[in-house]
């Protein structure tokens, strides 16, 4: 539904003002949530009129915000007015309803608030379903009682008729299956008739006014096949053709799908689908007004129960827990849930607005609903949280201000590992509203700005950033400290550590170090019969080795002593930290080998025990004993060849890359295949894994899963790393 009307004088002058974009955000509006009272239940409905935000749902109570629940409550039932601008109760607007509001608009001209749900009695006096209130002085209407025999769960507005829908078979008497139509001055009961053979949840006349679009459990209209989507006619309730209406699987004993809101935008309608079953829709969809085709459909999985167009994006409430399922292109399922979202009008791709709620009893789903005055959007819900802040069944974010500030970056990792150099690593910082943010990089007190990126992050997944240093005397202390914005608000990281600018050249390990292999870093330096093995990027990601098929204490590829592990095919190391696959990556590994089986070297994969059901990012030598490296790009497997084969018992040193458009792979230093990989990595959460795993439908597959050999100086990097680096690694000891 539209749940957006406007006074027709003063607000509607209001209305024509440019909106006020909200400065250093990447959608159109703030994340920060704006001060409203609560309520003491969830919150169904919302309507923005004239100023005043309406709100229906189950609660009887609301109180202002900050008070913690029961104190300061002040009685509403089921129906409350807000200020607009402020947030503050409206202490003139107090009807008393019986039982639950679900579905709340405002006539055309402003000047009254038609409202439906379950109660039958309005301030003592019988009232079916259906009232309707004065804007101004909030006084019941008596002109204007239609009655319906069961819930009303939509209204809708055109000029002088009040559209109905819900599960109600008579409206005044008269027999109207779960969709009616009313006059807004008289509730003189309408022809527009239309038969669904279930029940409606949302109803939303395009902009144009030629279309109503619907949405419910139902299957059929009038006897026309119509899965839980229709557009009607709004002059006769005829069904039009409607093809975007198959982007919803059909109902089965393992999936039904529902449409829960709708918004509208131009020539553009927005469908919200929350499903019963194991990857069952859950998403959302687009579709022209005009000819119902579908635009685009994105399939995040959690239940989506309210959506609504502000500014340019889509805003969408839901309990989103995996936004990469069937190439919805965002979170995986493990890294949380989102229940609050913004999306692309014009691909459904996930946006940069991620603010957040938990969510309440008695639904657990967090916001149900959304409305707009065309700038600001206001939210509500079951939630007890916003932000992690407590704020009850209700929150509003605006277009004004300054939006969300970034994180607190952590100070900077240095590392000097050649004459006159010092390398300088970081990672990037989430922020709710934006996901590019403007990095500076300071050397010494005084601040002085020697370098600055532009860096990506989001809360689920971030970049690391890197840059030499160069031209410094060595034997200098230099100190560094990084500065992020977003354009309004700026965050300083604390200092880095003191680092002596080296003389020499480090050794492999310092190398290593140096270029932040973030993943993780596994010497294999680990003594005999060891079950674990140290990590030692700093990032902890310890790895878990099998009970056998791994010995330890093997003489190593390094100079500087350090030894290395032997690997049958049946080894096995896990890292103990699940992370949620990379957009860009490197995959590096020393390996001897004389196995004429293959087996799988290093990569990353969904399983914690046993074999991964999916896996990618990997190094493995195949039935030929050629090396690969293989990636899932937009689903598809798509692997990279040596020209020979590395199995000649001599140490190898191996590194597969990949970063949006393009990967690569090297032996002994040397680039030896690359490809254009148009597209992205495929997303998942996982571990990174060395040794034997799962290589079932990859090319070239080899008779052992992993591959029997001496492996040393496993290390996974963030991002590509480049043809220089690479070298520079195989060349020192």
């Amino acid at each position: 539904m539209r749940k957006v009307c406007l006074f027709v004088l003063g607000a509607l002058l209001v209305a024509l003002l440019p909106a006020l974009p909200a400065q250093s955000t990447g959608a159109s509006l703030g994340a920060i949530a704006q001060p409203i009272w609560q309520t003491n239940a969830e919150v169904r409905i919302l309507a923005v009129s004239g100023g005043k935000v309406y709100a229906g749902g189950r609660f009887t109570s609301v109180r202002p915000p900050g008070s913690p629940a029961g104190t300061n409550e002040v009685a509403r039932t089921y129906l409350a007015r807000f200020d607009a601008a402020t947030g503050a109760l409206d202490m003139g607007f107090n009807p008393v309803l019986n039982d639950a509001v679900h579905s709340i608009a405002a006539s055309a001209d402003g000047t009254r608030i038609f409202v439906g749900g379950d109660f039958t009695t309005v301030n003592g006096s019988s009232r079916r379903k259906l009232a309707a209130f004065d804007a101004a002085t909030g006084a019941l209407s008596n002109q204007w009682r239609p009655s319906a025999s069961w819930r009303v769960k939509a209204i809708e507005v055109r000029g002088n008729t009040v559209y109905l829908g819900g599960s109600f078979s008579l409206v005044n008497n008269i027999d109207r299956l779960r969709l009616a139509a009313v006059t807004a001055d008289t509730a003189t009961l309408l022809p527009w008739a239309p038969v669904p053979n279930n029940e409606i949840y949302a109803m939303a006349l395009s902009d144009d006014g030629t279309k109503m679009f619907a949405g419910g459990p139902f299957t059929s209209v009038d006897g026309t096949p119509a899965n839980t989507a229709v557009s009607l006619d709004p002059n006769t309730g005829a069904v039009q053709p409607f093809p975007a209406g198959s982007a919803v699987p059909q109902p089965s004993g393992s999936c039904v799908s529902r449409v829960r809101d709708i918004s509208t935008h131009g020539n553009q309608v927005f469908f919200a689908n929350s499903g019963d079953g194991g990857g069952c829709f859950d998403g959302t969809f687009a579709a022209a007004v005009d000819t119902g085709a579908l635009l685009w459909k994105n399939q995040c999985l959690g239940a989506t129960e309210a959506i609504e167009y502000v500014n340019g994006w889509l805003f969408k409430g839901s309990h989103a827990h995996d936004c990469a399922y069937q190439g919805a292109g965002n979170f995986p399922q493990g890294a949380g849930y989102r229940f609050l979202l913004s999306q692309d009008i014009n691909t459904g791709a996930i946006g940069p607005w991620t603010p957040n709620t938990d969510a309440g009893p008695p639904t657990e789903v967090g916001p149900l609903a959304m409305a707009t005055d065309g700038s600001n959007l206001w939210v509500g819900g079951d939630f007890r949280t916003v932000n992690g802040t407590g704020q009850a069944g209700i929150t509003r974010f605006i277009s004004s201000g300054p939006g969300a500030a970034p994180a607190k970056p952590a100070a900077p990792k240095v590392f000097s590992a050649k004459p006159g150099e010092v390398k300088i690593n970081l990672q990037t910082v989430y922020d709710m509203d934006d996901t590019t943010l403007t990095y500076k990089l300071y050397r010494g007190f005084n601040k002085e700005l020697i370098h600055t990126w532009s860096g990506f992050s989001e809360w689920w997944r971030k970049e690391q950033l890197t840059y030499t240093d160069t031209g410094l005397p060595v034997g200098s202390d230099q100190i560094y400290r990084v500065e992020v914005s977003d354009g309004a608000n700026v965050v300083l990281s604390n200092y880095s550590a003191h680092i002596i600018v080296s003389g020499t050249t480090a050794n492999y390990f310092g190398q290593v170090l140096a270029d932040n292999p973030a993943n993780l870093y596994w010497r294999l330096n680990d003594a005999s019969g060891s079950l674990t093995t140290a990590d030692s990027s700093g990032f902890a990601n310890t790895g878990n080795s099998s009970s056998t098929g791994i010995t330890y204490n093997q003489t190593g590829r390094t100079a500087d002593g350090n030894k290395a592990a032997s690997f049958t095919s049946s080894g096995r190391i896990t890292g103990s930290k699940p992370s949620n696959s990379d957009a860009a990556v490197s995959v590096e590994a020393w390996v001897k080998t004389s196995s004429f089986l293959g087996g799988r070297i290093l990569g990353f994969g969904s399983g914690l025990t046993g074999s991964s059901t999916t896996s990618d990012r990997q190094l493995y030598v195949d039935s030929t004993n050629r090396v690969k490296f293989g990636m899932r790009v937009n689903g598809v497997r798509t692997t990279i060849t040596s020209p020979s084969a590395i199995n000649n018992n001599q140490w190898r040193h191996v590194v597969g890359t990949f970063e949006p458009g393009s990967m690569k792979l090297y032996v002994d230093g040397a680039l030896v295949a690359s490809a254009a990989t148009p597209g992205t990595a495929d997303v998942y959460r996982g571990y990174w894994r060395a040794g034997n795993d799962s290589l079932t439908n990859w090319p070239n597959r080899p008779l052992s899963a992993g591959l029997s050999g001496t492996f040393d100086e496993l290390a996974v990097y963030p991002f590509a790393l480049t043809d220089q680096q690479v070298l520079t690694h195989y060349q020192t000891n």
